[in-house]
């Protein structure tokens, strides 16, 4: 009886870890609570927003859903935190390479993401990307 009795409590110990659910973290519900609108666009501190501008497809709406995936402007694709939730990686199959960005500011009404690319006219140099964005 008292082993029985043991099994049960051990049993339904471990049932309620294995249903207890994985803590979000603020950075996480920071960036996920909101939808996202473009504030600044710049490619080397300047606006890239425009027709034809090399930003030109991220501008408008991004939305970070709850199961990693979303939409960026007119892109669709996955995102996810480094370990320190210090970085931000954007993937989507319309770009050929992911998009590690620099988490700069992450407040419940402000998003600040920098980031290096390299420039398509030449290769060898870098261009340097900073996007912000206010929640709507």
């Amino acid at each position: 009886m008292r082993r029985s009795v043991f099994l049960l409590l051990i049993t339904a110990v471990l049932v309620v870890f294995a249903c207890k659910k994985e803590e979000k973290s603020e950075r996480f519900r920071l960036l996920t609570t909101p939808i996202w609108v473009t504030e600044t666009l710049l490619a080397n501190g300047v606006d890239a927003s425009g027709p034809g501008g090399l930003l030109e497809k991220f501008k408008g709406e991004a939305k970070f859903k709850e199961d990693k995936t979303g939409y960026f402007g007119k892109y669709k694709g996955q995102w996810r935190f480094n370990s320190e939730e210090t970085e931000l990686t954007i993937v989507t199959d319309s770009l050929p390479f992911p998009i590690i960005c620099d988490i700069i500011t992450l407040t419940t009404l402000s998003l600040q993401v920098t980031t290096d690319v390299p420039n398509p006219k030449n290769l060898t140099e870098t261009i340097d990307i900073s996007m912000t964005f206010k929640a709507k």
